[in-house]
C-alpha cells in the first residue's frame, strides 16, 4: 500500500486555530461568577455548522481559556453562536446566556472572544444581559 505524505504546507491549516473562541471571565472575585460550560456553533461561509461543547470548566474571575474547534477548520467561521453556563453567587445559582459574534471583515482570521462581565449600566454592541441576573452582561466579538 502506497502512502502519500502531505508535508508541512498542507498540514499548516490544522494548526491555524481558525474558529478559536476565547472564553473570558471579566468579573471580579466578589461577583462570584464562574463559567462552568460552553456550547459553541461555528457557522462557515459554506457547509454544515460545527458543534462543540466543553463541560467541567472552572473559568473564574479574571481568567480565560482558549476553546478550539474539535475538527480544525480551513477558514474562519462567518459567525459563532455561544451558550455559556454560569454558576453565580454563594448559592451557586445556574444561568445560561446566549451570544452571537460575526466575523470581522477587516481582520477575518482573528479569534472570537466570548465572555461575561459586570454590567455597568451600558450595553455595548454584541452584549446582552444574563437572564435573571441584570448585574451581569455577556458579550461576543472578534478580537485582534
Amino acid at each position: 500500500m502506497a502512502v502519500t505524505l502531505l508535508g508541512p504546507d498542507a498540514m499548516q491549516p490544522l494548526l491555524a486555530a481558525r474558529g478559536r473562541v476565547l472564553l473570558v471571565n471579566r468579573t471580579a472575585a466578589l461577583d462570584e461568577v464562574v463559567i462552568v460550560a460552553a456550547a459553541v456553533v461555528r457557522h462557515p461561509a459554506t457547509g454544515t455548522p460545527q458543534h462543540d461543547a466543553a463541560y467541567g470548566l472552572e473559568v473564574g474571575a479574571d481568567e480565560s481559556v482558549a476553546f478550539d474547534a474539535s475538527v480544525p477548520a480551513t477558514d474562519t467561521p462567518e459567525a459563532v453562536e455561544v451558550l455559556l453556563r454560569l454558576r453565580i453567587g454563594a448559592e451557586a445559582q445556574m444561568a445560561d446566556a446566549y451570544v452571537v459574534a460575526r466575523r470581522s471583515i477587516e481582520e477575518p482570521d482573528v479569534p472570537f472572544e466570548v465572555g461575561v462581565r459586570a454590567h455597568d449600566g451600558v450595553l455595548e454592541n454584541g452584549e446582552t444581559l444574563v437572564p435573571e441576573f441584570a448585574a451581569l452582561a455577556v458579550y461576543a466579538l472578534p478580537v485582534s
